[in-house]
């Protein structure tokens, strides 16, 4: 089985090829499991390569191609691999999108349609898609039925994206199913604008010792995924029958809901005092609103019973990050 990973050096990605690397194989369209030959990780960055862990032998091969999927004609390269199964993660994060909507369009909807386009076996596919779909009153616990009404241009190319899907799903053109994510945490490395980041900052930089400032209230409520628990989500939404799909073959990933306070709490457990000393409270009137506009919890039932579940609490998500660390 040749497995083709989009966006594979996001941290998201490298969580994935670390999971797919220990598990060795996927359902195939019978429900059988498959040994995953080739892992195949396309990105525009470099990839960070991880192995299932340190100094165990690769389990399968791994081709790594670099190229922008707003590109057609990478896009045409990957599609002529003919991957059985594809995981597509590569997307441009909303202050991106907002800034240059014709690429990030080329990037989140032309790219599907090239690929889906160029395939000649259908692939099973599985297209992380976002809590960002939905927008407007929103209630405080965002379950499943809610009626997609984006706030933002990334947004609304997920929902553009999720529907493409459906539809060659019902032509036959592709398997495909969604998983919508929350926020997910943490991304290593430097500091970005983006807001998702800057909630991860809160208990990354402590962690590397270094001082952060939050600027949201300590009481404001979120839902939050740990990349691991996103990874193995990915994997089981690929898994599942196509019988067990919801019609719209999209699911929200069951999440977590935390507050800011105890994020730091956790941190505090992790790090110490010294820790939780580096965050500092400086309220960011934008970045509030900005946060205060999403759903406190984000649930499905259906997903729940399927066997997709939340993390279960903060001191997990820090200890599966400080562990994908040592294990880098």
């Amino acid at each position: 089985m040749r497995v083709l990973i989009t966006g594979a050096a996001g941290f998201i990605g490298t969580a994935l090829q670390r999971a797919l690397f220990a598990r060795g194989s996927l359902a195939d369209a019978s429900g059988t499991p498959r040994r995953i030959e080739e892992l195949v990780l396309a990105d525009r960055a470099d990839v960070p390569l991880v192995g299932p862990h340190q100094h165990q032998p690769l389990p399968c091969r791994r081709t790594v191609l670099r190229g922008d999927l707003a590109d057609p004609g990478f896009v045409s390269q990957l599609a002529s691999l003919a991957p059985d199964s594809v995981f597509h993660l590569a997307a441009s994060l909303t202050l991106e999108t907002e800034a240059d909507e014709p690429r990030a369009y080329r990037l989140h909807v032309e790219a599907l349609r090239g690929l889906i386009a160029g395939f000649g076996k259908p692939p099973r596919l599985v297209l992380a898609s976002s809590i960002a779909v939905f927008g407007g009153d929103l209630p405080a616990t965002v379950g499943d039925g809610l009626r997609a009404e984006p706030d933002t241009t990334y947004g609304t190319h997920k929902a553009i994206a999720e529907l493409l899907l459906a539809d060659y799903s019902r032509r036959g053109r592709v398997d495909a199913r969604a998983l919508r994510l929350p926020i997910v945490l943490i991304r290593d490395g430097a500091p970005s604008p983006a807001v998702s980041d800057r909630i991860a900052a809160i208990v990354r930089e402590p962690l590397a010792g270094r001082d952060v400032v939050c600027g949201l209230h300590p009481q404001t409520r979120m839902p939050v995924a740990s990349a691991q628990a996103v990874a193995r989500a990915l994997i089981a939404m690929h898994d599942l029958p196509a019988e067990r799909l919801p019609h719209d073959r999209a699911l929200n990933l069951p999440s977590l809901s935390t507050t800011v306070a105890e994020m730091v709490a956790a941190l505090r457990r992790v790090g110490g005092d010294a820790a939780a000393a580096r965050v500092r409270y400086e309220a960011d009137a934008d970045l509030q609103r900005v946060v205060d506009s999403w759903p406190r919890a984000f649930t499905s039932d259906k997903a729940s019973a399927l066997g997709l579940h939340a993390d279960a609490d903060v001191d997990a998500i820090l200890a599966a990050y400080l562990a994908e660390r040592r294990a880098a």
